[in-house]
C-alpha cells in the first residue's frame, strides 16, 4: 500500500479514524493492492451513524480501527472535519466508491462477488451491473441464509475466488463477518457497501450527481423514506454531535 499517501491523510478522532482521500485517490491506492494480492485490503465507510455505533459496539469500532482504509461517507462528517481544520477533499460516498470499483474491476478483469441483500434485489442489481459491464465476472449470495450454513457460503465464495468481495449485510453483522473471515476468504478486497445494492437494483433512487456533491443526498433520502432515514437521522445525528462536542471538551481540558 502507498503508505506515505495514506498515512499523511489519516485522521484519528471520535474513537474512529478516517483517510481524507477522494474516491479517485482511494481507487489509486486500492488498485495496486488488489493487483498484487499480497494481503487482503479492508475498507470501511464511516458516517455519523457509524461513529455513534462505534462508541457503543466494540465489534464495529474494532472493524473501523483495523481497516486499511476508511472513507468519509457523509457530507456532515466532511463539514465538521473541515470546521475542525482538516483538509477533506470531499465526501467519498460508499455507493460512489462501489461504482468506481466496479468500473475498475471491469477494466482490470477482476472478479466480483456480492454478499447480502434479498435474493430478488441482489439478482436485479447483478443484472444491472452486467448490463453496464458485460465482461465483468460477477456472482452473489443473498444475505438471508441460515447461520448454520455459513461455512457453505464461505466455500461458495472461495470456489469463485473473487478479487473483490462487497458485503451488504447489516451492521454489526457485516463487520463481524469481515473480522472473522478476511484471512480465510480468498478475496483481495473487502468492502461493506450498505445500501449500494438497493441503489443498483433501483429500489432506492439516488439524486443527480450535482445534488450528491452538494451534500443534499441525505436530506432527499429522508423525504423519500421518512420512516427509515428520517428516524435514523433524528436518532443518530444529535448523538453524533454529542460525541464531537465531548471530544472537543476533552481536548481543551488536556
Amino acid at each position: 500500500m502507498k503508505q506515505n499517501k495514506v498515512n499523511n491523510k489519516l485522521v484519528c478522532t471520535w474513537g474512529v479514524k478516517f483517510n481524507l482521500l477522494s474516491v479517485h485517490e482511494l481507487v489509486e491506492v486500492i488498485n495496486p493492492e488488489v493487483k498484487t494480492g499480497h494481503s487482503p485490503i479492508h475498507i470501511t465507510g464511516v458516517n455519523p451513524e457509524t461513529v455513534v455505533h462505534a462508541s457503543k459496539n466494540e465489534t464495529i469500532r474494532k472493524a473501523i480501527l483495523e481497516s486499511d482504509l476508511v472513507n468519509v461517507d457523509n457530507a456532515l462528517v466532511v463539514l465538521v472535519l473541515r470546521i475542525l481544520g482538516y483538509k477533506v477533499p470531499g465526501r467519498a460516498a460508499t455507493p460512489d466508491l462501489f461504482e468506481a470499483l466496479l468500473k475498475l474491476a471491469s477494466d482490470e478483469r477482476y472478479k466480483v462477488f456480492i454478499l447480502g441483500a434479498k435474493e430478488s434485489v441482489l439478482q436485479t442489481a447483478i443484472q444491472n451491473i452486467k448490463n453496464d459491464y458485460p465482461y465483468l465476472e460477477i456472482e452473489g449470495q443473498d444475505g438471508y441464509y441460515s447461520r448454520e450454513k455459513e461455512n457453505e457460503v464461505i466455500e461458495k465464495i472461495n470456489l469463485f475466488a473473487p478479487d473483490m468481495l462487497f458485503i451488504a449485510l447489516p451492521s454489526p453483522e457485516k463487520e463481524s463477518f469481515i473480522l472473522k473471515y478476511k484471512k480465510e476468504i480468498k478475496a483481495r478486497l473487502f468492502l461493506g457497501v450498505g445500501g449500494a445494492i438497493d441503489c443498483r437494483a433501483g429500489v432506492v433512487k439516488r439524486p443527480p450527481q450535482v445534488l450528491r456533491n452538494s451534500g443534499f443526498e441525505g436530506i432527499i433520502r429522508s423525504f423519500q423514506n421518512p420512516l427509515n432515514y428520517g428516524k435514523r437521522y433524528l436518532t443518530f445525528y444529535p448523538a453524533f454531535f454529542k460525541i464531537v462536542i465531548k471530544s472537543l471538551f476533552n481536548k481543551n481540558n488536556k
